[in-house]
């Protein structure tokens, strides 16, 4: 590993500065309380100017209730399903409340309907369907797919129209954070190659026009978990840092990414979404499916090359056309080392044949070591790879949220800015992370990542490789994703 210089430096991290809450006069109501719905309820009390009866949580089961009530909301055992949460929610919401969803298994087109029906803000970290979609297998793969279900998101944001009550999908830290970092390490990259300030875009296209002027031909997601507790993982257990349902789900989906105009060959056996879309999946599970990335603590590793929501709007936010055709359009990817237990976790899985663990564990107070270092590495230009991002320790973590852990302080802070953004925005119909305002998202968030970090790299997913197994590698082109992407053998 060589690192360059840092255009920026680093963020130190430290306490929290005084917060002017935000005067809400409405409701808020979160459904889930499990690791992000318990996080995030500090972070509201101190953001929100919200009366001791005004936030309430929704839960199916009863593990949130102590930090609820610690929080002064009241939990109540609501198990929504397709034809019970209308009935619910009609109890807990009026015009002008904000609905928080942070569950799984519940879904979020039929929520933000209902939300636009009854004049009521939205915000949620993954767009979920109900349940019997992403493990099904008389669904086809593309059925099963993150793209599918965001193109559906789409297309309601656009039958309730752009002056519907505002509805912010997606957008915890990834997908969420990550395209706000993208904008940053965007105007960082700018700073180094070129001198000076680069004036700040205003659109879609000139954001997209800069990083084709860059030079940037990838874009990945790059985390890596590093959290540990004292207990490993024992045979027959899923030991995860957040949600095991919800990471269960993203395990099993085919993996997915954006396909580049750089890209000289298609990943043996992907498919199109459609043809125009610049997307492809996998005939393969993303926890089966593994690619190459780098972070600034701990180099170069291998992950999971996972499907995520971002690879598309980031995607899409960075395309170009000509008379309807991709004229530029960088390979964008989620590339995921979760912390050894999960990935011990997922191997286990996929010698079961895929079939889960009955015991399963999330690790949270239990964490004595290790952080999360969540970012985008964009990749390709004259100075090869440059990483923006935050490194959230444990310890860190714990100073905002004494019984959190460093992924679920992340994923938090993201939906606080989104609530944030919501309540200053409350007219923007649907929309993801890439059409907020980076900055001011990043200024809500910022304090609860750690460190702040920007570094350039000489690393390449060719570092290593060819030595000692004949691998299809292109030496002439470092970042084609032929190179990424792992195991890929001659014969």
């Amino acid at each position: 590993m060589t690192a360059g210089t840092n255009p920026r430096g680093a963020t130190r991290p430290g306490a929290v500065s005084p917060i002017t809450p935000i005067e809400f006069p409405g409701r808020v109501t979160i459904i889930g309380c499990g690791a992000i719905g318990q996080t995030i309820l500090p972070l509201l009390r101190r953001h929100l100017a919200l009366g001791e009866d005004k936030l309430t949580v929704l839960a199916a089961d009863e593990l949130g209730r102590g930090v609820a009530k610690e929080f002064g909301a009241p939990l109540v055992h609501a198990h929504l399903k397709p034809r019970s949460y209308r009935r619910i929610l009609s109890r807990h919401l009026k015009p002008g409340d904000l609905l928080l969803n942070l569950s799984v298994d519940v879904s979020s087109l039929d929520l933000i309907r209902f939300a636009a029906e009854h004049q009521v803000l939205y915000v949620d970290t993954s767009i979920e369907p109900w349940p019997g979609v992403f493990d099904n297998p008389m669904l086809d793969l593309r059925q099963r797919s993150n793209f599918m279900i965001r193109a559906r998101a789409l297309q309601l944001g656009r039958e309730l129209g752009a002056d519907s009550p505002t509805a912010v999908v997606d957008h915890g830290a990834n997908p969420g954070l990550v395209s706000h970092f993208l904008k940053r390490a965007l105007l960082d990259l700018a700073r180094a190659l070129r001198g000076g300030e680069h004036p700040r875009p205003t659109n879609r296209e000139e954001w997209a026009t800069l990083a084709r002027d860059l030079g940037v031909r990838l874009v990945q997601v790059s985390e890596r978990d590093t959290q540990a507790g004292e207990r490993p993982k024992r045979p027959g257990e899923f030991v995860n840092t957040w949600s095991i349902d919800g990471f269960l789900d993203e395990a099993m989906q085919p993996a997915e990414l954006s396909f580049g105009t750089f890209e000289k060959h298609k990943p043996k056996g992907a498919q199109y979404h459609r043809r125009d879309s610049g997307t492809v999946f996998l005939n393969r599970p993303g926890a089966a499916t593994y690619a190459r990335s780098w972070t600034p603590s701990g180099g170069g590793f291998q992950g999971l090359l996972m499907s995520h929501d971002e690879v598309f709007s980031i995607g899409d936010q960075l395309s170009l056309r000509n008379s309807g055709r991709l004229a530029y359009r960088p390979t964008v990817m989620y590339v995921y080392h979760p912390c050894d237990d999960a990935m011990l976790s997922v191997l286990e899985l996929e010698g079961r044949g895929w079939e889960p663990q009955e015991k399963r564990r999330r690790l949270a107070r239990e964490i004595v070591t290790g952080m999360d270092e969540l970012g985008v590495l964009l990749a390709g230009h004259a100075r090869n790879a440059y990483w923006y991002g935050s490194q959230l320790s444990i310890e860190e973590a714990r100073k905002h949220v004494s019984f959190a852990n460093a992924t679920s302080v992340q994923v938090a802070a993201g939906a606080l800015a989104a609530v944030v953004w919501a309540i200053r925005n409350p007219r923007r119909g649907v929309v993801e992370a890439d059409a907020l305002d980076f900055e001011e998202c990043l200024e809500t968030a910022a304090p609860y990542l750690g460190r702040m970090v920007g570094e350039f790299t000489a690393w390449t997913p060719l570092q290593g490789r060819g030595e000692l197994f004949e691998e299809v590698l292109d030496t002439d082109q470092p970042w084609e994703l032929q190179n990424v992407r792992s195991r890929q053998w001659r014969g």
